[in-house]
């Protein structure tokens, strides 16, 4: 009797974590942050049928999120524009499918204890986050939110670094809205952005961007647990590369002011 308990537990948990979705990105980050802002796919090649997604338009045209079926851009001035799905992204990340895990969230977490959320989560039920892709989407109301979008390069060449020292900024005290993204393993080799990467976009639409700083007040989070597949890029090959390590943490984490 002991063992069937036993046993009925073990297939309970590989019921419940067996159903992996996947993840498909199109070009690496280290590309992207070498200059290469031309169109890799289309939104409907990279977001049709996803349940999230987060990216960069073709130019640097605005962040992306998708999700509800519907994909925005938050250029420069950091309002919200629905995108056709015949525009094209210069890097994008979306999920498909997978089982989705509620998990709780307090009220005062911060970005990095978010990662601390999830990281337990995961070791809870023995999955190392090192060897999966975690799709998130974080709901509710939040405060001290800094957001971020971008403009287009100004010459040639200019690296995503060198136009991220120039980023817009967008502060709120208070905001209701999604945070959607992906939480990928520490370890890359600059294919993917390591740690939590995050997207917003406000109830209202009226405001949206890559996030920068957030605390808690009153949130949900939806996590799916997935596997990266393959890198495609529909651009011609030879593209430029990162010639060396990119400081994610400085580009794309948590600013002190």
């Amino acid at each position: 009797m002991h063992d069937s308990v036993l046993r009925h537990l073990r297939e309970s948990f590989h019921e419940r974590f067996a159903h992996h979705g996947h993840v498909d990105q199109v070009r690496s980050a280290g590309r992207l942050f070498a200059g290469d802002y031309s169109a890799a796919a289309t939104v409907r090649d990279e977001f049709d049928g996803s349940l999230l997604g987060i990216g960069v338009m073709h130019d640097l045209a605005g962040e992306v999120v998708s999700l509800d079926g519907v994909t925005w851009r938050v250029p420069v001035d950091g309002t919200p524009v629905a995108v056709d799905i015949e525009e094209t992204v210069a890097f994008g990340i979306a999920a498909h499918g997978g089982r989705r895990h509620r998990v709780t969230v307090g009220a005062g977490v911060d970005v990095d204890g978010l990662l601390g959320v999830i990281d337990t989560y995961l070791a809870r039920h023995h999955i190392d986050h090192e060897e999966v892709v975690c799709a998130l989407r974080l709901t509710g109301t939040f405060r001290d939110v800094v957001l971020r979008t971008v403009a287009s390069p100004t010459y040639e060449g200019e690296t995503l670094g060198e136009i991220i020292d120039d980023e817009a900024r967008f502060r709120f005290d208070s905001w209701t809205g999604t945070m959607v993204g992906f939480r990928f393993p520490d370890a890359t080799t600059g294919d993917t952005i390591p740690g939590i990467h995050l997207h917003g976009i406000a109830d209202d639409r009226s405001s949206g961007g890559h996030l920068r700083n957030m605390t808690t007040a009153d949130v949900v989070l939806d996590l799916w647990v997935d596997e990266l597949h393959r890198l495609h890029d529909s651009a011609e090959s030879g593209g430029a590369e990162s010639n060396e390590a990119v400081d994610f943490s400085r580009y794309e984490g948590p600013v002190d002011d």
